[in-house]
């Protein structure tokens, strides 16, 4: 659930450690694993922190250190020198917002929809108002048009709606 997970050598480990401390509570309750294991951790400690070992590390990675640092102005520089003559291309790249654009655009397309569906109830509604001929049973054949794509348009509005599972 919180993607921890421990490395195989330090569970073995772990195990070890734990079935020793079993054991040793069998034979003698009064056993202390961390007493038996204390002189070598101590060890390793030691063996560690040793300056002698620390010292061979810097020296053996301190060429590495001097060519970075000797050769880091002149790139520094470098850098410098294609920002001013704004020649320096930055460029994003951004994973996984596949399906986030996705939602966003079936989104935006349905309340697009909403507000044509919306304007063409209104307009509808005006057309039916003003009594401008031609004429079907009384009403303005365009007024009932615009009803009847404006149906069709929200049938269709809700169906999209009902079938991506999230009335």
């Amino acid at each position: 659930r919180h993607r921890l997970a421990l490395r195989p050598h330090v569970y073995l480990m772990l195990k070890t450690l734990g079935t020793m401390d079993d054991m040793g509570r069998r034979f003698d309750p009064d056993f202390e694993i961390v007493e038996h294991v204390k002189p070598f951790v101590l060890r390793l400690q030691r063996r560690r922190l040793n300056p002698l070992r620390l010292v061979r590390e810097v020296l053996a990675s301190g060429g590495d250190y001097a060519d970075l640092l000797q050769g880091l102005p002149g790139e520094v520089r470098g850098v410098f020198r294609l920002i001013r003559e704004g020649r320096v291309k930055v460029e994003f790249e951004h994973r996984g917002l596949e399906g986030m654009l996705h939602t966003h655009e079936r989104i935006s397309n349905r309340i697009s929809s909403a507000i044509v569906l919306g304007s063409m109830i209104v307009g509808s509604s005006l057309m039916t108002l003003s009594n401008i001929p031609p004429k079907w049973k009384g009403m303005p054949i365009l007024g009932i048009g615009g009803f009847v794509v404006a149906g069709l348009l929200g049938l269709g509005l809700i169906w999209s709606i009902m079938r991506s599972g999230r009335a």
